[in-house]
């Protein structure tokens, strides 16, 4: 049986016959033993505090030291004792196959985090200063100011940037990707946002054309169609005004419970129709392959409840933009994706400025006997020229269930300074009255290297995928097709601590959701997990 045993030097246990918390000692692994780790980084960390004291030391304030070579330590423990699995007393505890069980991706984790999709919550709110606050910083603000103006000579961002305004809402929900990889984060209202794909950058502001929508036709005529997500049109220029934006988000509910979501459309847009979405990043304990590939898997599961057949479209856009108004730059490209195993799927190529590597992201969906794909591989948004725009992109799919009808070009040519392009993939599907339907998406991202100052380090995904930034339409592939894997390993993982019954039901809520900055906050330290882990491994084969 599987337990918690999460404390500051603890990890997860496999226990046969105990529903209790144990502390287990990390034990060897390729011969370096717990005591070395511990005086090597305890060696570490005392000459980082004599460097903080003195005026040549690091930048890094002691507090913050403390707290990032304590996680080190305990992480990159965790890296030497095992790749996938537990090696103890000189045998690999594994779980059971047979413990492992199919996961109905319709059904909510029992304790989660919820939220009407209509509910606004607090949006935090910006606050003055009094003049003898503004006189007692005074010093930090000018050491602020010639640190920024330092940085600026080298060419360099600089960390504390407080004259940049934040885009600050109350919206967040479980963000998208592994461990190491970049983040997208998503709100419980359904916008895509705050999008960190490189070191110190963060593009707050969702990107509106970023979006799932829904359209169903009945044979008495009635149809439904709307943007899933409570948002109202907005006359930004970019074709999206023209989309239907009718959910009512008072009938819809979001659930998390890191590293998955699920939000509920419960007769929405369809009164007879109930439909479940599920997304899922692959964070999953003691593995620490998946766990690092930046994807997230969108599983959509469709109830008919009426007593006429529905035919189901589900519509997947993207634009290609890695946030704020990068989408304008120009040079931009899109291309299909190659079709294997039943995968759909487009490629959305993304060069970047500023000195970022380039970024290609890969939207994909799952064929099959009931479903159909189709794609719209290009479309214009926010653009003087003339093509086929977001609105006309809209009306197709609204029109006629699908892409097949529209004129397809394989030779699609790069996007000109001042206007953005997107892509869009569609499944439709018949859902006969009283029967369920599922639909598979999938959104993947190549940006292999990942760069602080001169030096240039690559992701841990790419031991995988390789360096050469072509495996996002690999990435999407493998995530539909493996994501039931993944996700009975995660149940497996987090089902003992949710039915425990000596916990108050707000702390496993608490406790899962909180791991969100695994992946949302810790990508920033890229370099120093990629230095330290060459570090111990070249360390550990010297002392084998």
């Amino acid at each position: 049986m599987l337990v918690c045993s999460h404390g500051p030097c603890q990890r997860w246990s496999v226990v046969p016959d105990r529903r209790a918390y144990k502390w287990t000692a990390p034990g060897s692994g390729r011969g370096c033993s717990y005591f070395f780790f511990f005086f090597f980084f305890s060696f570490l960390y005392l000459l980082l505090l004599l460097q903080s004291a003195s005026p040549l030391g690091i930048r890094v304030p002691c507090g913050e030291q403390s707290f990032l070579f304590f996680a080190l330590f305990i992480c990159l423990l965790a890296k030497a004792e095992m790749e996938n699995g537990i090696k103890e007393n000189g045998e690999e505890e594994r779980l059971d196959d047979t413990s492992r069980h199919k996961v109905q991706p319709e059904q909510p984790a029992p304790l989660t985090w919820h939220r009407k999709l209509s509910f606004e919550g607090r949006t935090p709110s910006q606050f003055t200063l009094t003049l003898q606050e503004k006189l007692h910083l005074a010093p930090i603000g000018v050491r602020l100011w010639h640190h920024s103006k330092e940085e600026a000579v080298h060419g360099r961002d600089t960390i504390f940037d407080f004259t940049k305004k934040r885009h600050v809402t109350g919206h967040q929900g479980v963000p998208l990707g592994g461990i190491g990889a970049g983040s997208i984060g998503r709100s419980y209202k359904g916008e895509f946002q705050r999008f960190q794909l490189f070191p110190k950058v963060s593009e707050d502001a969702p990107i509106l054309a970023n979006q799932f929508s829904v359209m169903v036709s009945r044979p008495n005529g009635k149809k439904f169609s709307t943007v899933l997500c409570p948002k109202t049109k907005e006359s930004t220029g970019s074709g999206t005004e023209f989309w239907d934006w009718n959910l009512n988000g008072d009938k819809c509910t979001y659930h998390a419970l890191y590293p998955r979501a699920w939000a509920i459309y419960d007769g929405e847009p369809d009164p007879d129709l109930r439909i479940v979405t599920r997304q899922l990043s692959p964070i999953i304990p003691h593995n620490y392959k998946e766990s690092s590939f930046p994807v997230s898997v969108f599983t959509f599961t469709v109830s008919n409840q009426g007593r006429t057949s529905a035919d189901v479209s589900l519509l997947f856009t993207w634009v290609n933009s890695v946030g704020g108004v990068s989408g304008f730059s120009g040079g931009h490209f899109n291309s299909n994706m190659e079709t294997s195993d039943g995968i759909h799927g487009i490629l959305l190529h993304h060069r970047t400025a500023n000195g970022h590597p380039p970024v290609t992201f890969a939207i994909a969906a799952e064929e099959s006997s009931d479903v159909h794909i189709s794609k719209c591989p290009y479309f214009l948004i926010s653009s003087t020229s003339h093509g086929f725009t977001a609105k006309d992109m809209w009306y197709e799919i609204k029109k006629n269930g699908s892409f097949d009808h529209i004129v397809r070009n394989d030779n699609l040519v790069p996007s000109e300074a001042g206007s953005s392009i997107g892509a869009a993939i569609a499944a439709s599907v018949v859902v006969p009255p009283g029967s369920v339907r599922t639909v598979t998406f999938s959104l993947a991202w190549d940006c292999p290297q990942v760069r602080f100052g001169d030096n240039v380090y690559y992701r841990r995904y790419t031991k995988f995928y390789g360096t050469n930034g072509d495996a996002a339409a690999k990435i999407a592939r493998d995530a539909i097709l493996e994501h039931t894997q993944w996700e009975s390993e995660i149940d497996t993982w987090q089902r003992p601590i949710l039915h425990d019954r000596r916990l108050p039901s707000w702390y496993p809520v608490t406790l899962f959701n909180e791991l969100y900055y695994l992946n949302s906050r810790w990508n920033h330290l890229d370099r120093w997990f990629t230095s330290c882990a060459e570090l111990i491994e070249r360390t550990c084969e010297i002392f084998t």
